[in-house]
């Protein structure tokens, strides 16, 4: 008695057990879903977005740079371009022989330069002799660099500086004058012209390249020559010298001190709080002079940043999204689960009776509620008839059949032989004792007759109880083993059962998890496509805008520079989509095969989940009624003990027959009486 109280314990403590463990089963399960599923969402979305952002970035910085850089080209080829054409103006004053013959009038010398200034849209022009004297109106400029520099045989241009003529800041072009108009001869004096005072700040001016961007011009010392702002050129601003003083200004004069060393560049500074960029190119054929493009950096950027706030924006929507359904999906795999399980735990405990799990989806939790449902009824059936048939054999009726004999399928069949096996034992065994009855009642009506022939009976009989009892303690002996083997088993195979089922897991999230990647990299193909598109666009605007330049002349020639490099780039764009695009479709071909791989690996997994459920269900009713079988066989001992005791007591008692004869006979009568209260099969 206390053995099952035990057992009974152990088996109350076990099935808490397995509902404590079904029960956080399922919820890591539907975690580790919803975890698994936006880690492998969330995070491509995340890198996805940081490298668009970096590569946006990037790529406006690198086309503001080259487009800053041309822009600075282009204006320094301007500048020396209008330079040039004023100094041949001057070269051709300097050898036109009607200007340099003594006979020649100063009136018509005179006409000739206002002619020639008034054609080229010059403010004025002077004719200087070798002492500096002006030959129009006698000022005196031998003091001056330009005249110096013409009469030593070369053309130059000064910077600007005060006018003697009209005390404003004018740029003086000069070339010296040669004997009878042969250039490379004797330089007989200097002509000069000025062009417009504000020519250069007006080319400074013309540069647009942002809505706060300007132009300057710095000679070789680093002093300001031309700028919009005139101040600047007036009081001939050198950020290099005040550098000096100010350490705010170091970064601006680094960036000078290569305009001044003739480079061509790029570079960033700050400049009364203001980050810019600066992008700067010499000016050829002048003295040191060098052309700088500023614009303050977050004249460009607003649309980057724009932009990187709507990719924001479209990562944290696709995250909301992919959260919400996520959840869903979680709670529509786990919650049948947890359902079927729960109910599975309750009939663990002996719960035939409450309802089944009633699960809507079309996919496999449906068919995991049907099984389910089909377990709890089969077993229900067949519990019902053993309670039916043990009911029936407690009750000495030893002649009834399986009423649900279609519920013992498979392994379960076992169950009904073995109870059919302990019914027709018991009624061999039963059939056997009224057969000795009887003997023993014919035996007593002879033992008057033959003391001795009685003997000879009880001992055959002794020891054919002796070989009954000996079987029976062997197949009592096989049947425990058998029940511990059955346990053995059943522990077994439901470890396995969780291994499978924990597997089969693994493989549903890799399979959802390849789709998702499967279907990003086909949008990632279409990205790619789209960038292709826009590369073929540019390769064409880049051929149009050469042709363009071509048609222009040498005024667009630094306008075609910039539409070469633009083909160059997209040239380069093309191949490098359509390198990722292969990269991509293999990508995706080896997505699709690892997904087809893995669902045929989950359904194969998914039935073998199947059969170890229904083998773990019918060790454990097979051990439950092998402890049954064990318990009968006890009680079938001790009854052929008894049997055997009585046998000794008549062989013993074979010499007083005769005077017991009536006695045995009344015994005989009664055993055959109890035997009658049993109704035996017919076997």
């Amino acid at each position: 008695m206390k053995k099952i109280k035990k057992e009974h314990t152990d088996k109350k403590k076990r099935s808490f057990s397995i509902q404590e463990f079904q029960r956080l089963y399922h919820e890591t399960m539907k975690g580790r879903i919803t975890i698994s599923v936006l880690a492998l969402i969330i995070i491509p979305l995340l890198v996805l977005g940081v490298v668009s952002c970096v590569l946006n970035n990037h790529s406006t910085n690198s086309t503001l740079e080259r487009n800053m850089k041309a822009t600075a080209q282009v204006t320094s080829e301007r500048v020396e371009w209008e330079i040039t054409s004023y100094l041949n103006v001057a070269e051709d004053l300097g050898v036109m022989t009607r200007l340099i013959r003594n006979d020649v009038p100063l009136e018509e010398k005179q006409e000739v330069v206002d002619e020639r200034v008034k054609a080229n849209g010059l403010t004025r022009g002077n004719i200087l002799n070798t002492e500096g004297i002006s030959i129009f109106t006698g000022e005196d400029f031998s003091d001056r660099d330009y005249f110096k520099t013409a009469m030593a045989g070369e053309s130059c241009v000064s910077e600007p500086l005060i006018s003697k003529t009209t005390g404003k800041m004018s740029i003086i072009i000069a070339a010296p004058m040669w004997k009878n108009g042969i250039l490379g001869t004797e330089v007989i004096g200097v002509v000069y012209i000025v062009p417009e005072e504000t020519f250069l700040n007006d080319i400074m001016e013309s540069i647009n390249v942002s809505k706060n961007g300007s132009a300057y011009m710095i000679n070789k010392e680093g002093a300001v020559i031309a700028h919009e702002n005139m101040d600047l050129v007036v009081n001939k601003e050198n950020s290099i010298k005040d550098a000096e003083t100010d350490s705010k200004l170091k970064a601006l004069a680094n960036l000078e001190k290569k305009m001044i060393a003739g480079e061509n560049g790029f570079g960033s500074y700050r400049y009364g709080g203001t980050k810019k960029i600066m992008a700067f190119a010499p000016v050829e054929n002048t003295d040191g002079w060098s052309i700088a493009i500023t614009a303050p950096i977050s004249d460009f950027n607003v649309e980057t940043m724009v932009g990187i706030a709507i990719t924001a924006l479209i990562v944290l929507a696709a995250i909301l999204l992919a959260v919400s359904n996520v959840r869903k999906l979680a709670d529509s795999i786990s919650r049948p689960i947890k359902d079927c399980a729960g109910r599975l735990v309750d009939l663990a405990k002996g719960d035939l009776h409450s309802e089944i799990p009633q699960i809507d989806s079309k996919d496999e939790t449906k068919d995991l509620a049907d099984a389910t449902g089909e377990i709890v009824h089969e077993i229900g059936e067949m519990i019902t008839d053993i309670k039916y048939l043990l009911g029936e054999m407690s009750e000495n009726n030893f002649d009834v059949k399986s009423r649900a004999r279609d519920s013992y399928v498979g392994d379960f069949e076992e169950i009904l032989l073995a109870v059919r096996r302990i019914n027709h034992s018991l009624s061999g065994t039963l059939g056997h004792i009224r057969e000795s009855a009887d003997q023993v009642g014919l035996g007593s009506n002879q033992m008057a007759e033959s003391g001795q022939a009685l003997a000879e009976g009880a001992t055959d009989q002794a020891a054919s109880i002796e070989e009954l009892l000996a079987t029976v303690n062997n197949l009592a002996e096989q049947v425990e083993q058998n029940t511990k083997n059955a346990v053995s088993t059943s522990k077994k195979a439901d470890d396995i059962g969780q291994q499978a089922a924990a597997s089969n897991q693994h493989i549903m999230e890799m399979t959802e998890a390849m789709a998702k990647i499967s279907a990003a990299s086909m949008q990632i193909a279409n990205i790619i496509k789209t960038i292709e598109e826009i590369a073929d666009q540019t390769n064409l605007l880049s051929l149009n805008a050469s042709i363009e330049a071509a048609r222009a002349g040498e005024a667009g020639r630094g306008f075609a520079v910039v539409a070469g490099e633009i083909g160059h780039l997209a040239s380069q764009s093309s191949d490098a989509v359509e390198d990722t695009r292969k990269l991509i479709e293999d990508a995706v071909n080896e997505v699709e095969n690892g997904s087809r791989i893995a669902q045929v690996t989950a359904e194969a997994l998914q039935s073998v989940i199947d059969g170890i459920s229904e083998i773990v269900r019918a060790v454990e009713e097979v051990a439950e009624n092998s402890n049954q079988q064990n318990g009968a066989m006890q009680q079938i001992n001790i009854a052929i003990e008894q049997i055997s005791e009585v046998v000794q007591s008549n062989s013993a008692a074979a010499e007083e027959s005769s005077a017991t004869s009536q006695e045995l006979s009344a015994q005989a009568v009664e055993l055959n009486d109890m035997i009658e209260m049993f109704k035996l099969a017919d076997i």
